[in-house]
């Protein structure tokens, strides 16, 4: 068994595949994204824009300080 790390919703490869654009709106909503499986194992997990560019902020500011040590 995996962690599911706090995501909120799980979807499927088949689900992504044919709900595309339902599944891209609900994860616009939410603050952890959809895992998305195959073969019943985590491969991806599908963020918001605005999540995304929150975490990108954050992985830059932490490998800045990391170069400063």
């Amino acid at each position: 068994m995996y962690s599911t790390r706090g995501i909120e919703a799980i979807a499927t490869v088949t689900e992504l595949r044919s709900r595309t654009s339902a599944l891209i709106d609900q994860a616009a909503g939410l603050e952890t994204g959809i895992m998305i499986q195959k073969n019943n194992e985590p491969v991806a997990v599908l963020v918001g824009y605005s999540k995304y560019m929150e975490l990108y902020e954050l992985e830059k500011k932490t490998r800045a300080k990391a170069k400063k040590k």
